[in-house]
C-alpha cells in the first residue's frame, strides 16, 4: 500500500472503528471531519515514540557492528513505490539515484516495500551495489534502525519515518515526491524539506540539510502506553455502544 491508496484504507479503518486512539489533536480533528463522535476520540501519542525515547535501544557501535556499517557520517535512504503514479516511477527513481550518486555522501539504503513497482526501484538500486558509499539492506530490525536514525546526518526518501520519527530526534529529513502529501506541515515540521523527484532539487536539499536540525514532539512524548493503560482501567471507553452514528458538522457549527 502506498500513495493515495493508503489514505483510502485509513479512512475505511477509521469508519469501522468505534474507538479512536490518536497521536495528536490534529489527527483527532480529522476524525471529527469524517463524522466521528468527539467523545470516542482519545489523544495518547504514537506508541513507537515510547520506544524511541526509551533507554533500551542498542548503542550506535553495536548497531554499526551488527550491519557492518563503516561510516562515521551517513544519510539514510528509504523510498517506496507510489502505486498511483506507476507509469512515471522509472523516470523518477532514476533522478533520485542520480542525485544520490552525485552527492558524494555515504548512505544506508533500505529496500522498498513489495508494492507494485518495487521491482523497478530495485533494478535502479543495482547502480549503487558495489559502491563503497552505499550499504544496501532488505530490512533492519526496528530498534537498530532507530539507533542508526538517531545518529544519521539526515534522512531522505518518501518513507513515513522521514515525516514522523526523524522529527523526534531532530534529524534533518528530505521528503521526495507525493507519497506523504498532506501528512505534515512544513511550518510545524521544521526539520523537513520537500522536493520533487528532481536531481537538482535533491542535491540542493542535501546541501542545506544541516540547517534543518530541529526536534519536534508533535506525534507524542513517549507516554502513550501509560495513557493507554489509564484508559483501559477507567470506565470511559467501556460505556460506548458499538452502534455508531454520523456527526454532521453543519449541525454543530
Amino acid at each position: 500500500m502506498s500513495g493515495t491508496i493508503d489514505e483510502s484504507i485509513r479512512h475505511a479503518i477509521s469508519k469501522f472503528a468505534h474507538l479512536h486512539l490518536v497521536c495528536n489533536e490534529e489527527a483527532g480533528k480529522r476524525l471529527v471531519q469524517l463524522g466521528e463522535e468527539a467523545r470516542r476520540i482519545h489523544v495518547i501519542g504514537s506508541p513507537d515514540i515510547d520506544i524511541m525515547l526509551s533507554g533500551s535501544l542498542p548503542s550506535i557501535d553495536k548497531a554499526k557492528a551488527r550491519y557492518d556499517i563503516p561510516y562515521g557520517h551517513y544519510g539514510i535512504f528509504m523510498y517506496h513505490p507510489v502505486t498511483t503514479d506507476y507509469p512515471n516511477l522509472g523516470k523518477k527513481i532514476q533522478e533520485v539515484v542520480d542525485a544520490l550518486l552525485e552527492s558524494g555522501r555515504d548512505y544506508i539504503v533500505i529496500y522498498p516495500n513489495n508494492d507494485k513497482g518495487s521491482e523497478i526501484l530495485l533494478n535502479e538500486y543495482k547502480r549503487m551495489e558495489g559502491e563503497r558509499r552505499f550499504c544496501l539492506y532488505p530490512s533492519l530490525r526496528f530498534e537498530y534502525f532507530l539507533t542508526l536514525l538517531k545518529h544519521a546526518d539526515f534522512m531522505i526518501g518518501n518513507s513515513s519515518a522521514g515525516v514522523r520519527e526523524s522529527s523526534v530526534y531532530g534529524i534533518p529529513a528530505i521528503d521526495i515526491g507525493s507519497r506523504q502529501e498532506g501528512r505534515y506541515s512544513l511550518e510545524k515540521s521544521r526539520n523537513l524539506q520537500h522536493v520533487d523527484e528532481s536531481r537538482e532539487e535533491i542535491l540542493e536539499a542535501i546541501g542545506h540539510a544541516q540547517e534543518y536540525r530541529f526536534e519536534a514532539k508533535q506525534f507524542g512524548d513517549g507516554k502513550s502506553a501509560e495513557r493507554f493503560m489509564e484508559l483501559l482501567r477507567g470506565p470511559d471507553i467501556w460505556d460506548f455502544a458499538v452502534q455508531k452514528r454520523f456527526v454532521d458538522l453543519s449541525s454543530i457549527l
